[in-house]
């Protein structure tokens, strides 16, 4: 692994930032020369079968991630296309990014005597929870307040310190970039750490041996997927393994757009969205994305919120249960069929993400896990906005005065109630409108 900046020729060995001092990005190469793929052949699948090109390693700090299923899809009939699906819910913790902190955790487990950090929408987070734990050593997650409640019992169920911050994950990145600095962990925010993203390329090595496609379509976020997509079939043709790049194709939701709205030269939003892992409105990887989109003679699709459920009931009936942030890439199949962008004879691959057991999850399953005291809470606010204290006192049952914060604290994580108004030091909570549809279901 060879790490030199292209634009004052600075040499990096040990603790590698995304960009030099100098200001120009920094990217990993490798002896390429050197390297014979057919090497690969005789190891078990995995991100770590392709060595070669990953950086060298003290310690492996595995979960057996990668290898994930290549599947044929039935839709594909229907479309008289090749279609097939690379099912990354099947990695370790559910998700495509335990290919990054396999890399990222194991490479800097000599600088992370304190511990880990991330900051992350939540699939990250979850796999750094894992991998820490795995490695014994802490992890502290920044994750932001609007994540899916899946996720967050998975960082929690596998001992990682959460720290709620902002919105979306783009406030996330400096706060821990402060953590790291202040208490000595070592980063592996995908937007900070170059190492990790090396494990992400190796999805690309993945669709190569098992596919040769000439379209790749994914759902795109930050775009560090994408561009780690890219990497891995740029330096797949500078092994001499393929010709030419296969197209890229980046989806994101039409609420949140940075990336594809300039491809597609529309005014971009940064909005809230059904599909929450796509949630970044400030992707630090943006122009690495744009030029992966470009470079591979790719384009980009915008799906609306609408469109989500169709894309999860056809993921369904593949047999994979996808988060909103990953269905999207059926409906933006659709569209690009029904416009003739592919050929018959071409070869796409969908890159489903996470698991839908992450990340979206029905008012019918809150109908099960809120009762008892919650539900006294949500009818008591369905009549007006209340303080904690005058919450405690309006229940009339046997309750410590605290219990009823922790109760609010996880209304609010579900989404059920928000914070309305502040008056000096009491703060009063009240229904949001998903709570109210909630309380009528019940009737």
């Amino acid at each position: 692994m060879r790490v030199r900046c292209p634009g004052c020729g600075r040499l990096y060995s040990s603790l590698i930032p995304p960009t030099c001092s100098c200001g120009e990005p920094l990217r990993i190469t490798y002896d390429y020369d050197s390297i014979d793929p057919s090497a690969w052949r005789d190891r078990k699948p995995g991100v770590w079968r392709y060595r070669e090109l990953l950086p060298e390693v003290h310690e492996v700090v595995s979960l057996s991630e990668g290898g994930t299923p290549l599947l044929r899809a039935k839709l594909g009939g229907e479309l008289g296309l090749k279609i097939f699906i690379k099912d990354e819910t099947r990695n370790p913790t559910g998700s495509f990014r335990d290919r990054l902190i396999t890399v990222a955790v194991s490479y800097g487990l000599p600088h992370a005597d304190n511990g880990f950090v991330i900051a992350s929408n939540g699939n990250a987070a979850a796999s750094l929870a894992a991998y820490a734990s795995r490695a014994g050593r802490p992890a502290y997650v920044v994750v932001p307040k609007l994540i899916e409640q899946g996720k967050l019992n998975q960082i929690a169920a596998l001992g990682a310190k959460v720290i709620r911050y902002g919105e979306s994950v783009d406030e996330g990145i400096s706060y821990a970039e402060g953590l790291a600095e202040g208490k000595g962990l070592y980063n592996v925010t995908p937007e900070s750490n170059l190492v990790g993203l090396e494990g992400q390329k190796t999805l690309a090595f993945e669709l190569w041996e098992e596919l040769g496609p000439t379209h790749v379509i994914v759902p795109t976020g930050s775009g560090s997927n994408l561009y780690s997509i890219y990497k891995g079939f740029v330096e797949l043709r500078e092994i001499g393994a393929i010709e030419e790049l296969p197209r890229l194709i980046a989806v994101q939701a039409e609420k949140c757009s940075p990336i594809a709205s300039e491809i597609l030269g529309v005014e971009p939003r940064a909005e809230p969205t059904k599909a929450l892992g796509l949630y970044v409105k400030n992707p630090v990887m943006k122009e690495l994305a744009l030029k992966a989109i470009d470079e591979s003679g790719g384009t980009a699709v915008l799906v609306g919120e609408d469109e989500l459920d169709l894309g999860q009931r056809l993921l369904a009936k593949e047999g994979i249960f996808a988060e909103y942030a990953s269905a999207v890439i059926v409906p933006a199949l659709l569209k690009l069929a029904e416009e003739d962008y592919f050929e018959r004879d071409d070869r796409i691959a969908l890159v489903v993400t996470s698991s839908g057991l992450k990340g979206h999850y029905s008012e019918s399953r809150e109908r099960f896990s809120v009762g008892g005291t919650k539900l006294e809470i949500l009818r008591l606010l369905s009549e007006k906005s209340m303080y904690g204290y005058e919450i405690w006192e309006a229940l009339e049952k046997p309750l410590k005065y605290q219990a009823v914060y922790q109760h609010l604290r996880e209304l609010e994580s579900m989404g059920l109630i928000e914070e309305t108004h502040r008056r000096g030091r009491r703060v009063y909570y009240g229904l949001t409108e998903r709570g109210r549809r909630f309380l009528e279901t019940l009737g």
